[in-house]
C-alpha cells in the first residue's frame, strides 16, 4: 500500500503535475482523490483506438504497448509507452474526442484517471498545470505542423523517413511499422523498385531494420537527428 508520502513524491513526477506544490496536490488530491489503479498486464487492450478520451489519464509505473492502424488498413505501428506518461491528453478537446491508438499494459501497471468535468473546474485553477498543459499542446501542435511541409523535391531516402518521422512523431526508442513494400511505394509516390533500394540503404546506414512486411527502427530519436 502506498503512503500518502509516496503518493505526493509520485505525483510531482507526473507530466502536468511538475510544479505544483505539496499544499496545491494536497488540496487536488482532498477535492478529486487522484486514485492510483492498478491493472496487470494483458492480451487485449485496456484502450482501444477510437474509444471516447473522457479523462485525462496518466500512466504512473510500467510500460503499455501502443499500436495504431491506419484507417485504410494498410499497415500498422507499435511503439511502447513508458511511465510517467499522459496518453493522449490532446484528445481530450476538440472536435474528435477519441484515442487515436490502442493501449496494452506489457506488465503490472498503476494510473491515475481524472475526469474532464474535474479538469477543467479543479486542474485548470492552477496556473501552473494550465501553463505545463498549454506548453504540451502547443509542442504537439509545433511537431505536426513541422512534419506538414512539402516534400518536393526530396529524395526517396527523404520521403521514407519523413513518412516514419509523421507516423512516430511523439515516440522515442524503438518503433515498429507492419506494411508492405507495394503499399509503402504508394503512399510516397515512387516506384516499388526504387523504395526497395532506399530502405536497403537505411538498413546498411542501420537506421532501420528489414523484415518481411516490417519495418523496424531500433532508434526513433536517432533517426530524427541523423535525418
Amino acid at each position: 500500500m502506498i503512503t500518502l508520502t509516496q503518493k505526493y513524491e509520485l505525483l510531482t513526477k507526473l507530466p502536468l503535475l511538475q510544479g505544483l506544490s505539496g499544499k496545491e496536490l494536497a488540496h487536488i488530491e482532498s477535492v478529486i482523490g487522484m486514485e492510483i489503479n492498478e491493472v496487470p498486464s494483458m492480451r487485449k487492450p485496456l484502450i482501444c483506438q477510437n474509444d471516447p478520451c473522457t479523462h485525462l489519464i496518466f500512466l504512473t509505473t510500467g510500460k503499455m504497448m501502443r499500436q495504431y492502424e491506419s484507417d485504410d488498413g494498410l499497415y500498422t505501428t507499435k511503439s511502447v509507452v513508458q511511465a510517467p506518461a499522459l496518453l493522449e491528453p490532446h484528445n481530450l478537446y476538440g472536435l474528435d474526442c477519441k484515442f487515436r491508438c490502442s493501449y496494452t499494459p506489457l506488465q503490472d501497471v498503476t494510473f491515475i484517471t481524472v475526469k474532464k468535468r474535474d479538469v477543467m473546474q479543479h486542474l485548470m485553477k492552477s496556473d501552473i498545470f494550465r501553463i505545463n498543459y498549454f506548453n504540451m499542446l502547443s509542442s504537439i501542435i509545433q511537431k505536426k505542423e513541422d512534419l506538414l511541409q512539402p516534400l518536393r523535391h526530396h529524395t526517396v531516402k527523404q520521403k521514407i523517413l519523413q513518412f516514419l518521422r509523421r507516423e512516430f512523431a511523439e515516440q522515442d526508442g524503438q518503433v515498429e511499422i507492419y506494411i508492405k513494400m507495394t503499399v509503402l511505394a504508394d503512399y510516397i509516390n515512387e516506384t516499388r523498385l526504387n523504395t526497395s533500394r532506399a530502405l536497403n540503404e537505411l538498413e546498411d546506414a542501420k537506421i532501420v531494420e528489414l523484415k518481411r512486411s516490417l519495418i523496424v527502427v531500433p532508434d526513433m530519436g536517432r533517426l530524427r537527428v541523423e535525418s
